[in-house]
């Protein structure tokens, strides 16, 4: 690897680096690997505005295999909740419900074999739960009335971590933002919070960001870390 790199911005807002490997080769090829990195090879003499032009035509692909090959099934018996990675079980109890007790995570229900119906109803209270009040921390600093104060809800997204709608003051956030750690999440309620008063990223919208929440673009970036961990179900 010659340690020469472009960087691309994903859909949820995430930045990723892409690593360039000069070859004696005819094309350009793009590569995700199991961990989520991602790198292109390209030909000797082949300069980097066209590689860029290259790996922005492949984003969809990019997001997409992102997705497939780091979100492994939960048939490992592992499960990211809150930043922490926990051993999954499921055991047959005529209890029904999820409880976490140091690094395991158990479900019970009555045939283990619906344990994931269970687990996605207890994650989805879960999610209402922590970021309604993560709304109603960070919706104050944006100066609106509280009657405007937008409704929560909680969908599988493939790519978006979240997405705002200003007219309908309607905030959906990803399932699977609660895999993410309380920082990461807290920055994206914010990050569509804002959408609220500024529908783009421009300057405004940053500037915002940054006087509200200094450590914005670390946390960005440590969200875009920990995504390649994430495991759907």
């Amino acid at each position: 690897m010659s340690g020469e790199f472009i960087k691309i911005e994903l859909s949820d807002g995430s930045e990723l680096n892409i690593g360039i490997m000069r070859k004696t080769m005819k094309n350009i090829r793009l590569r995700i690997c199991r961990d989520g990195k991602a790198c292109v090879s390209a030909p000797f003499g082949v300069d980097s505005g066209r590689i860029r032009e290259f790996v922005s035509s492949k984003k969809g692909w990019i997001e997409e295999h992102i997705r497939s090959l780091t979100a492994a099934k939960q048939e490992d018996g592992h499960v990211l909740f809150m930043g922490n990675d926990y051993t999954l079980e499921a055991v047959k109890d005529r209890r029904t419900g999820v409880a976490i007790s140091g690094g395991s995570m158990t479900v019970f229900c009555g045939n283990p074999e619906e344990y994931k119906k269970v687990l996605q109803e207890w994650w989805e209270r879960q999610a209402y739960s922590y970021l309604e009040e993560a709304v109603d921390k960070w919706y104050p600093v944006l100066g609106l009335p509280q009657e405007d104060r937008p409704t929560i809800k909680i969908r599988k997204m493939r790519t978006l971590w979240g997405s705002c709608t200003s007219v309908q003051r309607t905030i959906r956030f990803n399932y699977y933002l609660m895999c993410a750690s309380p920082e990461c999440i807290e920055y994206v309620v914010l990050h569509e919070l804002a959408h609220l008063l500024y529908p783009d990223h421009g300057a405004d919208f940053k500037t915002f960001l940054t006087d509200h929440m200094p450590d914005w673009k670390a946390r960005k970036r440590r969200l875009a870390s920990e995504s390649a961990g994430i495991r759907m179900f």
